[in-house]
């Protein structure tokens, strides 16, 4: 296995690698690949790098414009795991689709952690509050962990 298909794996499986270098060389196939495989896991690597570079701009609020935040961030993201989904290659449609799920599990997650957090000594009215917002997140939140 090459270099860069290592580095692409790597991008998938390893959160925290969104530097735009990285990016730029987990998403570039080599220039002597002379079958589509490299280009497929360079397109995955690419997808979850910018999707990471995307979302860690935002400063996701725990409403209707934070979801629609998110989602128009990771569109591209989403194109290129759907791109690399479609080859129906049967290594990398595999690790692409679960690559999209995790996508979604990291966007459902970030909703979640935008709602300020409880302390063991938060009672009263602020935890009624809390417990509310997460109540109203969830429903919204649902259709992303149902992918």
């Amino acid at each position: 296995m090459s270099t860069r298909v290592l580095a692409a794996v790597f991008a998938i499986l390893v959160p925290g690698l969104a530097h735009a270098d990285d990016c730029a060389v987990v998403g570039t196939p080599p220039a002597s690949a002379s079958i589509p495989q490299p280009a497929i896991a360079a397109k995955i690597a690419m997808a979850m790098c910018q999707a990471e570079q995307s979302l860690n701009a935002l400063k996701v609020t725990p409403d209707d414009a934070g979801i629609a935040a998110m989602t128009d961030a990771t569109k591209p993201s989403f194109d290129m795991l759907d791109d690399a989904i479609s080859k129906s290659d049967p290594f990398w449609s595999p690790i692409a689709m679960k690559a999209r799920a995790g996508l979604h599990v990291a966007m459902a997650v970030r909703m979640r952690n935008s709602i300020p957090p409880i302390t063991a000594k938060t009672v009263g009215q602020p935890l009624t509050d809390h417990d509310q917002a997460h109540a109203a997140l969830e429903p919204k939140i649902k259709p992303w962990l149902a992918n």
